[in-house]
C-alpha cells in the first residue's frame, strides 16, 4: 500500500467500523469486548479484501468522497462571503453614524434610534439568510448520502443504483436483449442473529455479498434490497443462462459456510426468477420476482423458483 493510500484507508476504516458499531448498539444494549474486537477485524478485513481483489480503489475513494463535498464546501464559502460582506457594510454603516455625531453640537437621539433599528433589521435579515443557507447545505449533505450507489455494510449496489441503472437498462436494451432479475433472500436469517449475534448476521451478509459477485458476469450487478435481500440483473442472456446463474449462485453457497467465533454457519438461499417484460417497470418486475421468491420459501427454502 503507498503513503498515499494510508489516508483514505484509515478514514474508510474509521467509517466502517462506525457503521458496524451503530448497527450493533441498535439492536443490543452491551458491547462486549470479544465482541467489539470482532467488530474492528470484521471492518479491517472487509477493506483489505476489496483492497487486494481490486474492487476498492482507495485513491478514487478518495477523489470521489473529496470531490462530491468540495462542491458544497465552495457554495458555503461563497454564501458567507457575501454574508460577511453586507454585514461589514453595516459595521461601517454604524461607523459613519457615531462618527457624524462628533459634528454636531447634540445627539439625536431619535435619528440614532432609528439607525440602530435599521441595522437590527439588516443583522436579523443576515442571520435568517445564513440559517436558511446552513439548513441547504445540510439538506444537500443528506441527500449526498442518500445518493450514495453502494450499500455500507455489503459493499453491494443499493436500491437507489439499482432504480437507476434498470433505467438506464431498458432505455438502451428493451427491444434488443433478454434481461431477467433474481430476488435472492438468505433462508432463516433470523435464526442466524437470534443464534450467533447481529454481528455475526452482519458477517453473514457481507459472506453472501462478497459470494454472489464473484460468480457474476461482466456487466451483471448486485444490489441490497434490503434486510437479507439481494437483487442481481442478468442483461444480455436467456432463461437457460438465467437458470444456470441461479443454480451456481445456491450450490456455491451451499459449499461455503461463513466463520464466526471459529464456528461455521450454514447458509443457504431461496431464489425467485423472473424475465423483464415490454411493459415492466421496476415495481411490477420486483412484484413477480418476489411471487416466485415466496414461492421458493414455502417449498423448503434452499431452491430456485420461476415466475415466467
Amino acid at each position: 500500500m503507498e503513503s498515499t493510500q494510508i489516508q483514505p484507508f484509515l478514514s474508510l476504516f474509521c467509517k466502517e467500523l462506525s457503521l458496524h458499531l451503530e448497527s450493533a448498539s441498535a439492536r443490543q444494549k452491551d458491547i462486549n469486548s470479544s465482541e467489539f474486537a470482532e467488530l474492528v477485524s470484521t471492518a479491517t478485513k472487509e477493506i483489505l479484501d476489496s483492497y487486494l481483489d481490486g474492487s476498492l480503489d482507495l485513491q478514487e475513494y478518495h477523489n470521489s468522497k473529496n470531490n462530491a463535498y468540495k462542491e458544497i464546501a465552495i457554495q458555503s464559502i461563497g454564501s458567507f462571503a457575501k454574508s460577511n460582506k453586507i454585514i461589514e457594510d453595516i459595521s461601517d454603516e454604524q461607523t459613519d453614524l457615531l462618527g457624524c455625531d462628533t459634528l454636531k453640537e447634540y445627539i439625536d437621539f431619535s435619528l440614532i434610534s432609528e439607525k440602530m433599528c435599521d441595522l437590527q433589521s439588516h443583522l436579523n435579515n443576515e442571520v435568517g439568510r445564513a440559517n436558511q443557507i446552513i439548513q441547504e447545505l445540510n439538506n444537500q449533505v443528506h441527500e449526498l448520502e442518500i445518493t450514495t450507489t453502494l450499500d455500507p455494510l455489503t459493499k453491494a449496489y443499493n436500491r437507489h443504483a439499482l432504480q437507476k441503472n434498470f433505467t438506464e437498462l431498458l432505455s438502451k436494451d428493451r427491444f434488443s436483449h433478454e434481461m431477467f432479475i433474481l430476488m435472492i433472500d438468505i433462508d432463516n436469517f433470523k435464526s442466524i442473529n437470534d443464534k450467533y449475534g447481529h454481528i455475526a448476521g452482519d458477517k453473514v451478509l457481507i459472506f453472501a455479498s462478497k459470494l454472489l459477485k464473484k460468480t457474476l458476469r461482466d456487466g451483471d450487478k448486485l444490489y441490497r434490497f434490503g434486510g437479507e435481500e439481494f437483487v442481481i440483473l442478468l442483461n444480455r442472456t436467456n432463461l437457460e443462462g438465467a437458470t444456470l446463474v441461479a443454480t451456481r449462485l445456491l450450490n456455491l453457497t451451499r459449499q461455503n459456510k461463513p466463520l464466526y467465533q471459529n464456528e461455521q454457519i450454514g447458509v443457504t438461499l431461496s431464489i425467485g426468477l423472473t424475465p423483464v417484460r415490454d411493459d415492466d417497470t421496476l415495481d411490477t418486475l420486483i412484484h413477480r420476482s418476489d411471487v416466485a421468491l415466496y414461492r421458493a420459501k414455502k417449498s423448503g427454502k434452499d431452491r430456485l423458483e420461476m415466475e415466467i
